[in-house]
């Protein structure tokens, strides 16, 4: 078994590269007697002679040579997982705050942060939920770690990273006559009383182009904020609703239909969303990557 300590490592790579041991005390801090005892302790641990000594210069042996590109990557394994140690001891403890679009929080990022949370129970995980523009301003001021949500033209200064196509959907009332089928012309359901979240969402105002383009005017019957009331209304049959389908609720429980929009088809691109150049916490960091690929195993079918 060999017995050499990581000093003894040090100072012979010192002295390989260096090619004297004058220099490599000096880059070691330690005296040149200490440098030489070292490299004398790791030829007798190999019972072979590493280096080639001159009164001018001092070069690797064959052997030596082999040896020190071996403890090149001994090296850098040793730095590689104690980088990695210094890592897992940094998220055991800190804190995350996501800046999350009320699409994406109402029900795929709950289970997300629950996962994340069982894994380092030591980190505080706080969601600050607004309309895009509102969340990306809490990003610019600092007030969340990362925001996820819609890409927006005009924000240069953020960094988006492409998550998933979203697409827009009809959610429609029981009654209506869909006939089985898994999709739906936006001509077909704009007569309906329209039920919809307030202008400053980045949903509504694609909703209201839409109408746009076909010469009406979009004039909901019932305006809210919270989407589940949205769900609910539709539920009761006060009217319809344009939703992204990554905020509609799944599950059997639920008495409303879905529907794709067709013609046009109109999908969003969610992304995650960080400062351009900022450096995310190794906590916020490893939370990010979760979300990201928990998001992307999202199942978008409409049952």
């Amino acid at each position: 078994m060999i017995n050499l300590n990581t000093r003894c490592i040090q100072a012979f790579l010192a002295v390989a590269d260096c090619g004297s041991f004058r220099r490599a005390a000096e880059i070691l801090n330690r005296s040149q007697s200490a440098i030489s005892a070292q490299i004398q302790q790791v030829e007798q641990e190999f019972s072979i002679s590493l280096l080639n000594r001159t009164t001018r210069s001092v070069s690797l042996t064959d052997a030596g040579r082999r040896l020190a590109i071996r403890c090149r990557n001994i090296v850098a394994d040793l730095d590689a997982v104690a980088q990695e140690l210094r890592e897992e001891v940094q998220i055991r403890r800190g804190r995350v705050t996501i800046g999350c679009s009320p699409s994406i929080s109402t029900n795929r990022l709950p289970p997300i942060i629950a996962e994340f949370r069982s894994r380092y129970p030591g980190i505080a995980v706080s969601v600050k939920e607004d309309f895009a523009r509102e969340m990306y301003e809490r990003l610019r001021n600092g007030e969340v770690d990362f925001a996820l949500g819609p890409r927006l033209e005009g924000l240069n200064d953020f960094a988006f990273e492409h998550i998933l196509d979203d697409p827009l959907v009809a959610v429609l009332p029981p009654d209506f006559p869909l006939r089985r089928r898994r999709d739906v012309r936006f001509e077909d359901v704009m007569h309906l009383p329209q039920l919809s979240m307030p202008k400053a969402t980045a949903t509504r105002q694609v909703v209201d182009g839409l109408f746009h383009e076909r010469g009406a005017v979009h004039s909901p019957a019932f305006e809210v904020t919270q989407q589940q009331t949205l769900f609910t209304m539709v539920e009761a049959g006060l009217g319809m609703t344009i939703m992204p389908l990554i905020s509609v609720p799944r599950g059997r429980q639920r008495r409303f239909q879905v529907a794709r929009l067709t013609r046009p088809k109109v999908n969003r691109d969610v992304s995650a969303v960080t400062q351009r150049g900022a450096r995310l916490s190794p906590p916020s960091t490893t939370c990010l990557d979760l979300v990201i690929s928990r998001l992307r195993a999202h199942d978008d079918e409409l049952g």
